[in-house]
């Protein structure tokens, strides 16, 4: 095919020369992004010279536990002048009320499914914390779209794209349930016979621009999994990322599904073999990233789509023998800003609040009204390698993320209980394992009024990047 007389004229520039046109436009994100459809040479120079990059400063990891009535947020302080980001979310419309005894009524639950470019998700709000504006979701669908089998659930997840427009959007997308031992309900044979997912996705997505909750169809490109029955894996962390146009979904254990927002296609790309216990999706310096806890190692995939197909690259896989062991009190550079302890004090009645203030300055803790957070410098110390021998008997080690900018993956660990986590930073490069300090809260037992178990206390983290 013949070019455009201005397009051929165009492909003729040396590549110094179309590079820097192209780096003009770095200022207008949404041209340069819709410049990288042009063809493959533009994509190309787009891509490797990182033009698309207005990246939003990384601050540090919400963690959100099952018993607190808000989100944690965990971060490395900044340097004097940057911006004050606070995680609080004080400012929502549903109310948590403190009891007398210090616990807590939640009316509104504020956990958070999903982060997306400085928004938040939580089960009723999109909010963004750095400017205190939320909105509240309109009541959901009834989970009858087409494509639906019995015994499914419905996952939601965020995309938002801040390069390209200020309106955002939920996907609801379905998830296989497995039966409880003893149960009297029963699998359809012939449900559980047939291909997950079909091959015509009709999910229900809420968009911002609109104001509503909507039926949009996915076609599938390539092959399904397997049959229902084949995929109903329990997994208790589905994650989802947004990268280049298209919304990466763990929407089940043994697969993720590649949603092209723009096409309304979606392919699905299989899990790697062995991916061991609580797989964890995330964004990092080369895109999409999975890594997961298999046989006492940490491995780390990378996502490679540079032939056109989507194949896991194993990018590390690392002994984690030596980091049990691991056993020194440590107040490192990272602070937890003590949310919730510092909602509930400020609530106590008078008497009961100058006893907590006690106890507070027994275990020297410092908690402050505002907090700043590192938004550039985060930069590690690696002249020292953490680890110290000492044998213990209990350990439990979760992952809390990945540094969005930087081959850094953040993990937390527990001896004896939870209470006692530690957060990590693991550098996937030198293999420096750097400890940044608690990851739990002040009194966090108190908020545990229905006594869970130990194992029972979840972690769900999020890699915070906020936007103003």
């Amino acid at each position: 095919m013949e070019q455009h007389g201005d397009l051929a004229l165009v492909a003729r520039l040396p590549e110094d020369v179309l590079t820097d046109v192209l780096r003009r436009l770095a200022a207008t994100p949404r041209w340069l992004d819709i410049s990288r459809s042009v063809c493959k040479a533009w994509r190309a120079i787009i891509d490797g010279e990182s033009l698309l990059c207005t990246r939003l400063p990384f601050t540090g990891i919400f963690i959100s536990m099952a018993v607190l009535p808000f989100p944690e947020l965990f971060s490395r302080p900044s340097a004097p002048g940057r911006p004050a980001v606070s995680g609080k979310l004080h400012f929502l419309a549903a109310a948590v009320k403190v009891l007398p005894d210090g616990g807590c009524d939640r009316r509104g639950n504020h956990c958070i499914k999903g982060h997306c470019n400085g928004l938040l998700l939580l089960n009723d709000y999109v909010v963004n914390p750095a400017t205190q504006r939320w909105d509240r979701l309109p009541e959901r669908p009834p989970n009858n779209a087409k494509g639906m089998v019995r015994h499914s659930c419905c996952n939601e997840y965020l995309s938002f794209d801040h390069t390209v427009s200020s309106h955002y959007q939920v996907f609801r997308l379905p998830y296989l349930l497995q039966l409880h031992w003893g149960s009297n309900n029963k699998y359809d044979p012939i449900e559980e016979a047939s291909e997950w997912p079909p091959s015509r996705y009709t999910l229900h997505v809420f968009s911002s621009r609109t104001r509503r909750w909507e039926q949009r169809l996915f076609v599938r490109q390539g092959d399904a999994v397997g049959t229902v029955a084949e995929t109903r894996e329990f997994s208790r962390r589905l994650l989802s990322v947004y990268w280049r146009g298209s919304l990466y979904v763990h929407c089940q254990n043994n697969f993720v599904v590649r949603l092209s927002l723009s096409e309304d296609k979606y392919n699905i790309i299989k899990l790697p073999m062995d991916t061991g216990r609580e797989p964890y999706l995330g964004l990092s310096q080369k895109g999409v990233y999975l890594a997961s806890f298999v046989n006492d190692h940490l491995r780390v995939c990378v996502m490679d789509e540079s032939n056109g197909h989507a194949q896991w690259i194993l990018k590390h896989d690392y002994d984690l023998n030596p980091v049990k062991a691991f056993n020194r009190q440590v107040n490192g550079p990272w602070i937890l800003e003590d949310i919730n302890y510092h909602f509930v004090l400020s609530r106590l009645p008078k008497v009961n609040k100058q006893a907590v203030i006690r106890y507070r300055q027994k275990k020297k803790v410092v908690v402050q009204d505002k907090f700043e957070w590192n938004s550039d410098d985060d930069d590690f110390d690696e002249h020292e390698d953490i680890v110290e021998a000492h044998q213990h008997k209990y350990f439990d080690m979760e992952i809390l993320g990945f540094h969005p900018y930087k081959e850094i993956i953040f993990l937390s660990r527990a001896e004896s209980l939870k209470v006692n986590a530690t957060g990590f930073a693991y550098h996937l490069n030198s293999f420096k394992l750097e400890s940044l300090g608690s990851i739990y809260p002040t009194d966090y037992a108190k908020f545990d009024v229905i006594g869970l178990p130990n194992e029972s206390c979840y972690i769900d983290s999020f890699p915070y990047t906020p936007m103003y």
